[in-house]
């Protein structure tokens, strides 16, 4: 793996995800596998590419229409691939670009079902039959486009290293899907944290000032708020009514209340011991905490 990732660990970046009683995993080395959730049991695995990206694999998978869908390949060639949930097969590919660190997300834009992720170089929206629809360029310093896309409302909202967070709208024209830019904020640019929608908020981590966490208006793009910085390199942000769950690479819970004058911090907590570059799975009031060497289950009281 290249240098600056060892420290992230050997163990997976991608999440996996549950779908009718199977469980789907993409292993950092691009092996994707299929399980029975209930006794564990590997139903199918594969290895679609011997490539996998310079800092190993992190986009994780979706699953939709009977379809699980991953970017699959390495720095400079791959594809968007459709798997059969059940069986395993391939259903279709967008060989369109190279996968980036992003996940794709689902999205109805212009009335057109999509899936809408970050390869190396844009920013796509692909139909469920992998026909590309629209693509914004974006690249970023070492072609790390880590960030996911964010949906939020009509608004499809990215950014990356050295990029600042746009926010467009997609127009249908005819049979033609074209992206308008509806408000861009310089001010602030996501490196590898993707931010979270906390109401009329767009909540989450800057890259500047070695980590700012910041909340936006995500109708306007306007900045309701930053921190000083030196919070973290890394944040993953994850959502309750009223509240933001930011646990940091240094292995800290922070609870934060929605506000749109100040970072409102209710509570810090430790929940590592050492850093955790793995997203954390929130199920219920239990908190699983994936770190450099364990996993830890927490219990979230009240």
């Amino acid at each position: 793996m290249n240098q600056p990732a060892e420290s992230h660990g050997p163990g997976p970046k991608s999440s996996p995800v549950l779908a009718n009683g199977r469980l789907y995993t993409f292993g950092i080395s691009g092996i994707l596998s299929c399980l029975d959730a209930a006794s564990g049991k590997v139903i199918w695995r594969k290895q679609p590419s011997a490539e996998q990206p310079h800092f190993g694999v992190a986009t994780s998978p979706i699953v939709v229409d009977g379809l699980v869908v991953v970017f699959v390949g390495g720095h400079e060639r791959g594809a968007l691939t459709a798997f059969d949930a059940v069986t395993g097969a391939v259903r279709w590919q967008w060989t369109g670009g190279a996968p980036a660190y992003a996940s794709p997300v689902l999205a109805t834009l212009a009335g057109v079902r999509q899936l809408v992720t970050q390869s190396r170089t844009h920013v796509v929206g692909v139909g469920l039959d992998g026909g590309l629809l629209w693509q914004i360029p974006i690249t970023t310093p070492y072609d790390q486009n880590s960030v996911t896309p964010v949906v939020a409302g009509d608004l499809v909202i990215y950014s990356g290293l050295s990029n600042p967070t746009t926010a467009v709208r997609i127009v249908k024209s005819g049979a033609t899907l074209t992206p308008q830019e509806v408000w861009k904020n310089a001010d602030v640019s996501m490196y590898m944290s993707t931010a979270v929608v906390a109401g009329d908020a767009l909540v989450g981590l800057a890259q500047r000032n070695r980590g700012q966490f910041f909340a936006l208006d995500r109708k306007t793009g306007k900045t309701l708020w930053t921190t000083r910085g030196r919070e973290t390199e890394n944040a993953a942000l994850i959502r309750v009514p009223g509240y933001t769950l930011i646990q940091t690479a240094e292995g800290e819970l922070i609870v934060a209340r929605d506000s749109a004058t100040a970072f409102d911090v209710v509570k810090r907590y430790d929940v590592a011991d050492s850093t955790t570059w793995a997203h954390p799975a929130l199920v219920g009031n239990q908190l699983f905490v994936r770190d450099a060497n364990s996993l830890t289950l927490w219990t979230i009281g009240g």
